[in-house]
């Protein structure tokens, strides 16, 4: 019996310990967080009923566009009746109320199965000195189809602090595009 308590005495102080110093490290050594990132989600690119309308890519290889309303996603997007129709055409004007959608697009090789998820990838968006960043890795699809697609890198994030300054697009470390507004 007393085997028994002392087991018991010594794992309850064992299992207080380990509580008492889960909650220190909680307390004490808590990684600052960076005031400077601005938290996002990507959507992918066959969420909609859409696709990005026609620019001249030899003059602009990659189209940015900051999108706050159901006006500036018609603007930016058209109706593609012939997708899936389980998809929306566009999020809805209550989405805008809230959020606001960041969009990198670029024309390309079509990519196969494998590389699909693997074109544009959002690393961060950051509000630094009054700009709005968003920075992103584009791998070139090597799939060796013989037609080419648009598509799209679309970044949501919200919509209250963020509304005023430029918007900069980074791809893979460079500087494509940058917005005034």
């Amino acid at each position: 019996m007393k085997k028994i308590i002392a087991t018991t005495m010594t794992c309850s102080m064992l299992a207080g310990a380990g509580v008492t110093l889960s909650g220190c490290s909680l307390m004490f050594w808590k990684k600052k967080e960076d005031p400077t990132l601005v938290p996002f989600s990507t959507i992918p690119s066959g969420s909609y009923q859409s696709f990005v309308k026609n620019w001249d890519e030899k003059e602009q290889p990659v189209l940015c566009a900051l999108i706050r309303s159901s006006g500036e996603w018609n603007y930016w997007f058209q109706p593609a009746a012939a997708m899936r129709q389980k998809n929306a055409l566009a999020p809805s004007s209550e989405y805008f109320e809230t959020r606001q959608l960041m969009l990198a697009t670029r024309v390309i090789q079509a990519p196969d199965a494998a590389e699909r998820g693997q074109i544009f990838t959002a690393d961060k968006v950051t509000m630094k000195g009054g700009v709005l960043k968003l920075e992103y890795r584009f791998v070139r699809p090597a799939s060796g189809a013989t037609y080419q697609i648009k598509d799209f890198l679309l970044v949501e994030i919200p919509k209250e602090r963020y509304t005023t300054g430029p918007v900069q697009f980074v791809e893979n470390g460079q500087k494509v595009c940058q917005i005034s507004r």
